[in-house]
């Protein structure tokens, strides 16, 4: 088979051929994970790969080809692309960990920041290095106290916890105590009751909670004073620091200061160290010579990723 998208005419042995790369991508994994992931109901493409179809087989076969010629093309871009540094500890990033270091003493703490400057980043961190830390990103749809505390126990790794909201929240509060953290990103999200039930939890168990969000958390917060009473140290940040855009440049070595200048620039925009970061990545994979990234190759990068060029 050749990789032209429009291919429509499919052999008996090319259509065997599909059906076997179906079921060896299909893995381990259910027939509706995989036909979500091509695009083909679960019900058409079960039996098509176990030869049982009814239908056009061969109408099948073309929209699996195109999908596996794209998904070709998307593995083959991922390879090429550099990888990103392992987790910079920017000054940013040191103050998130701090927060959080608070939290797992036993405090209530508050984090609130903009997209983009690397809260993330640092929250993936700290799960990562420390024991008895569970985050859990919340949602519109999770902003009450039941959904709240489900998203919770299946961060935990009770996916199928049941009950009523006293049944539920007695679960978490029977893992958590002094030592333990829990992490609510997004909680910008969460009800009054919610954010009540945390606090709660808190004062029962002696559990850290880190409420983590964007910069509108701060506000609603203070909306509740008995709630905004119980935080401890509280953290906000409008934008990433120059510390911040230095550290990431010499992660990826750039040392030129042009370039180390529109990067700072580039911080300065929605999307912050996040589009730096994606920036970087774009113009190291455009770079042929393998040398230090010069500005015009960053502002080249930025202008194709953005549509402009600041």
């Amino acid at each position: 088979m050749n990789a032209e998208l429009g291919k429509k005419d499919f052999s008996e042995a090319d259509i065997e051929q599909l059906r076997q790369r179906v079921l060896t991508h299909k893995g381990s994994r259910s027939w509706t994970a995989l036909g979500d992931e091509m695009g083909i109901p679960a019900g058409t493409l079960s039996p098509w790969a176990t030869g049982s179809y009814p239908g056009d087989a061969a109408a099948v076969a073309a929209r699996i080809y195109r999908f596996f010629v794209a998904y070709e093309e998307q593995q083959e871009l991922s390879r090429s692309l550099p990888a990103a540094p392992n987790f910079q500890q920017t000054e940013t990033a040191r103050r998130i960990l701090t927060v959080l270091t608070m939290g797992q003493l036993g405090d209530m703490v508050a984090i609130s920041t903009p997209p983009g400057i690397g809260k993330t980043a640092a929250l993936t961190q700290y799960q990562a290095t420390r024991p008895k830390v569970w985050r859990s990103t919340m949602a519109p749809s999770s902003r009450g106290v039941p959904t709240m505390l489900l998203a919770l126990l299946a961060a935990m790794g009770d996916r199928d916890a049941k009950g009523t909201p006293q049944v539920l929240s007695g679960k978490i509060r029977s893992r958590v105590g002094p030592g333990s953290l829990l992490i609510l990103d997004e909680a910008q999200h969460l009800s009054h009751q919610a954010l009540e039930e945390l606090r709660s939890i808190h004062d029962e168990t002696g559990c850290g909670i880190a409420l983590v969000g964007d910069e509108h958390l701060l506000a609603n917060l203070r909306k509740y004073s008995q709630l905004y009473s119980r935080l401890g140290m509280k953290h906000v940040q409008k934008a990433p620091t120059r510390g911040d855009v230095v550290t990431i440049a010499e992660a990826w070595k750039v040392t030129d200061p042009a370039a180390v200048a529109f990067l700072q620039e580039i911080a300065k925009k929605p999307g912050a160290i996040r589009a730096v970061t994606k920036t970087l990545m774009l113009a190291s994979h455009a770079n042929q010579v393998g040398g230090p990234l010069a500005v015009d190759e960053i502002r080249e990068a930025y202008g194709q990723l953005y549509e402009h060029v600041a």
